[in-house]
């Protein structure tokens, strides 16, 4: 039987050690995931629903659940986007930017004229897209879960 040798198994072990450090300090978004083999577009299309909506770290979801009605939002491979909500459709655009750590979402208005909303994105997986805007002074934090 053939022995590894001593120093082949020494740089297959640092290989190793290394490569799992080098991935796991390589984490683009703030609560992952760590690692992923699908690209950020292909996570962002999908049908999403909200599952937590805080503000300033408070739970607000029951009130603006309350408050705005059930909705959901489809993020199409074209990059388009529609919102529907209480049988009414917005339509827009949506891209990543700023390395894919920024969602652009632009809405077409009646007019015709693009309003831009900004958001970070601070998880992205198969099934959970948490983003982050400032709204005047406040910190709002969405949990998206696929629909």
């Amino acid at each position: 039987m053939n022995k590894i040798k001593p120093y082949l198994f020494l740089f297959i072990f640092s290989f190793i050690v290394i490569g799992s450090s080098v991935l796991s300090s390589c984490k683009k978004y703030e609560e992952g995931p760590g690692f992923t083999l699908r690209t950020a577009k292909s996570r962002v299309v999908n049908a999403w629903v909200i599952e937590k909506y805080l503000v300033n770290g408070d739970d607000l979801t029951a009130f603006w659940l309350y408050v705005f009605g059930e909705h959901a939002i489809v993020f199409h491979k074209n990059r388009s986007y529609e919102f529907i909500r209480n049988g009414s459709h917005v339509f827009g655009n949506w891209y990543l930017r700023d390395n894919r750590e920024n969602l652009v979402i632009k809405e077409l208005g009646i007019t015709g004229t693009p309003s831009y909303s900004y958001r970070k994105i601070k998880k992205l997986t198969r099934n959970e897209m948490w983003l982050l805007y400032d709204d005047g002074t406040d910190k709002i934090e969405v949990h998206y879960k696929t629909k």
